[in-house]
C-alpha cells in the first residue's frame, strides 16, 4: 500500500495558504482604502469644523482601541470566524450609513468602521500566525505589504473619482461589495480555528491583563514601538503633506497626484525583502527609520523658504518609509508565542490605534508654538528614534 505523509501534505497546505490570507488583507484594505480620503471631506461637510471633525476622529479612535484590547474576550464568545464575519459586516454597515450623509450616522459609520478594521486585522492576523510557517513569515510580509500597498495607490483617488464625478454615493456602495466579497471568500476558503492552542472550557481572558504580559516580553515591546512609530509616520503623510503642497502652490489635482505618487514605491517592497533576506532585518530598518528621518528633516527646514522643495524630500522620504514597511509585523511575528497569539496580537494591534491618537495630539501642541513645517521635524526627530530603537532588533531576525 503506498504511503501518505500528512505531514508534508499538511506544509504544502500552509503555505498555499499564503495566497488566502493575501487576499483576506488585500479585500480588507480596499473597503479601508476606498473611503480614506472621502470620509474626511464628508465629515468637514457635514459637521462644518475642523475641530469637531478632529473631535470624533479622536473619540472613535480611542473607541477601537478598546475593542482591540478587549477583542480576545470577545473571540472566547463567538470564535474567530464569527469575529471575521462581524468585522466584514461592520464595514458594509459604516458604508451604508455614510450614504445616508447625515451627521449622526457619520459618526455612527466611523465607529462600526473602526470596529471593522479592529476585528478583521487582529483576526485575520491569528490565522497567518496558525498557517503560515514561522520560517516564511520574512517572505510573506512582503508579499502581504505589496499587494496592499498597491490597493492603497489606486483606491483613495478612485473612491475620490466614484463620488465627485461618476456618482455621489458610489464609493460607499463599492465598500459594501468589497466587504461581502471579503466575507464569502473568507466562508469559502473555510479557514479554522486551531483547536490545539485552546481549551475547549477555559474561563473568559481578562484582556487587562493582557498588557503587563505583553510590556514584560522586550521584543514584543520593542516591536510595538517600531509599529507605532511606522504608522505615525504615514499618518503625518496623509494628514500634512496635502496642507504643505496646498501652501506650496498646487492645485487639488496635483495634491493628489502627488499623496499618490508616495505610494508608489511600495512596487519595490518585494526588492527590500530580497535585501532583508540576505542582510538581515535589523540593518534594513535602521537605515529605513534613518533615511525617512533624514529626508522629513530636511522637507521641515525647507518647509518655509523652498516649500516646493519640501514636497521633493517628502516623497523621497516616502520611499524610505516603504523600506520599513518591506519588514511589516515581521519582528512580532517571529517573537510570539504560540500558546498566546490571540492576547499578544490583540494587544500589538493596538499600535494603529495608539498611533491615531498620539500623532494628532503630538501635533496639535507643535502647532500651538510653531508653524506647520515643524510638523516635519518633530516626526523626522520620530524616526530618527525608531532608527536608533531598530538597532536591538535581534540579528536572527
Amino acid at each position: 500500500m503506498r504511503r501518505i505523509y500528512f505531514p508534508v501534505l499538511l506544509k504544502n497546505l500552509g503555505r498555499d495558504q499564503a495566497s488566502t490570507f493575501v487576499t483576506l488583507f488585500s479585500l480588507e484594505t480596499a473597503s479601508r482604502a476606498l473611503m480614506i480620503a472621502i470620509v474626511p471631506l464628508e465629515a468637514y461637510r457635514l459637521l462644518g469644523s475642523a475641530f469637531l471633525v478632529s473631535l470624533v476622529y479622536f473619540a472613535t479612535s480611542g473607541f477601537g482601541l478598546a475593542v482591540s484590547i478587549f477583542l480576545p474576550t470577545i473571540i472566547h464568545r463567538i470564535t474567530r470566524r464569527w469575529a471575521v464575519t462581524t468585522g466584514a459586516l461592520c464595514y458594509a454597515a459604516s458604508a451604508m450609513l455614510y450614504l445616508i450623509g447625515q451627521p449622526a450616522t457619520l459618526i455612527a459609520g466611523l465607529t462600526l468602521q473602526v470596529v471593522g478594521v479592529a476585528m478583521l486585522e487582529i483576526v485575520i492576523n491569528l490565522y497567518v500566525l496558525d498557517n503560515v510557517p514561522r520560517r516564511e513569515l520574512n517572505s510573506f510580509e512582503p508579499r502581504r505589504m505589496f499587494y496592499t500597498g498597491m490597493t492603497f495607490i489606486i483606491s483613495p483617488g478612485l473612491g475620490v473619482y466614484l463620488h465627485t464625478v461618476v456618482m455621489p454615493g458610489l464609493t460607499f456602495i463599492c465598500v459594501a461589495v468589497c466587504a461581502l466579497t471579503l466575507l464569502a471568500y473568507f466562508w469559502y476558503v473555510r479557514l479554522s480555528d486551531n483547536g490545539a492552542l485552546q481549551r475547549a472550557k477555559a474561563p473568559p481572558p481578562k484582556p487587562i491583563q493582557f498588557i503587563p504580559r505583553f510590556a514584560k516580553q522586550k521584543r514584543l515591546r520593542l516591536a510595538w514601538i517600531l509599529a507605532v512609530g511606522r504608522s505615525s509616520w504615514w499618518i503625518m503623510y496623509f494628514v500634512y503633506m496635502p496642507i504643505q503642497a496646498k501652501a506650496a502652490g498646487f492645485s487639488d489635482e496635483a495634491v493628489g497626484i502627488l499623496v499618490s505618487a508616495g505610494m508608489v514605491p511600495m512596487f519595490l517592497i518585494r526588492v527590500w525583502a530580497r535585501i532583508a533576506k540576505h542582510k538581515g532585518i535589523r540593518p534594513v530598518l535602521v537605515f529605513g527609520y534613518a533615511a525617512a528621518g533624514l529626508a522629513t528633516l530636511c522637507a521641515g527646514l525647507l518647509g518655509a523658504g523652498a516649500p516646493q522643495m519640501s514636497i521633493v524630500f517628502l516623497l523621497l522620504a516616502a520611499l524610505f518609509a516603504t523600506v520599513i514597511d518591506g519588514a511589516g509585523n515581521v519582528p512580532f511575528l517571529r517573537a510570539v508565542h504560540p500558546f498566546e497569539r490571540e492576547s499578544m496580537t490583540s494587544v500589538y494591534m493596538t499600535f494603529r490605534h495608539t498611533s491615531s491618537l498620539l500623532t494628532p495630539g503630538l501635533f496639535v501642541v507643535v502647532l500651538a508654538v510653531a508653524p506647520l513645517p515643524m510638523v516635519f521635524v518633530a516626526s523626522a526627530g520620530l524616526g530618527l528614534a525608531m532608527a536608533g530603537l531598530s538597532r536591538f532588533i535581534p540579528r536572527k531576525l
